[in-house]
């Protein structure tokens, strides 16, 4: 709860900040993307195996009449997470995949440098939106067994070209234990990882 108390507080001080800065800049600038990603489970479970995902949005550079190299940047993003597992239930090894859906808030700050590279890090609330757990051919809804909110921490390098196309790397460690632990005799902690290879366009200004 204090975690979620701590990021709607800077989500809304986020807000005030961007319409600060819309009045001070002028318009944003508009970028879509979609990325390919590692999305695991890493923790204390030891089950989880082989990362499955993909990640597509939009970008919202907040700062594009700024004169030195930083920006300040809001994305929404629908992100496909979740891992396959091999678990012994007693009748013999089961094997399955855990898939999520989260929708997730970057706030993200960039530096650029004028020859095209840049470095990010930011802070990523997210949303759970739908969980389902698959084995030997059966759908069960595995939302109960997930926190519905999540924090990650992503941070990382990519490179802008001058045909308004843009590549990156982005890793985002979660903060949360995701685990609701419903059901389990001992708690385990579990969180989500993200590695995404990312491509963008951008939508220069007139």
């Amino acid at each position: 709860m204090k975690k979620q108390i701590l990021t709607l507080t800077l989500i809304v001080a986020n807000i005030i900040l961007a319409q600060s800065l819309l009045a001070q800049f002028g318009k944003p600038e508009f970028s879509v993307f979609a990325a390919a990603n590692k999305s695991s489970i890493v923790g204390e479970s030891d089950s989880w195996k082989d990362p499955v995902g993909a990640q597509g949005g939009i970008i919202l550079n907040l700062l594009t009449n700024f004169s030195k190299p930083l920006s300040f940047r809001v994305e929404l993003n629908l992100s496909m997470q979740g891992a396959k597992y091999e678990d012994d239930y007693g009748n013999g090894i089961v094997k399955g995949r855990v898939n999520m859906l989260y929708t997730n808030l970057p706030l993200v700050v960039r530096y650029q440098l004028k020859n095209g590279f840049y470095g990010e890090a930011g802070i990523e609330p997210g949303l759970l939106l739908r969980a389902k757990d698959k084995y030997l051919g059966i759908t069960e809804d595995y939302k109960d067994m997930v926190k519905k909110f999540d924090l990650g921490i992503p941070f990382g390098i990519g490179y802008e070209f001058k045909n308004y196309l843009g590549v990156g790397i982005r890793l985002i460690p979660g903060l949360t234990n995701i685990n609701t632990n419903e059901g389990d005799v001992i708690p385990s902690k579990d969180h989500n990882f993200i590695a995404a290879l990312r491509v963008t366009y951008i939508f220069k200004k007139k």
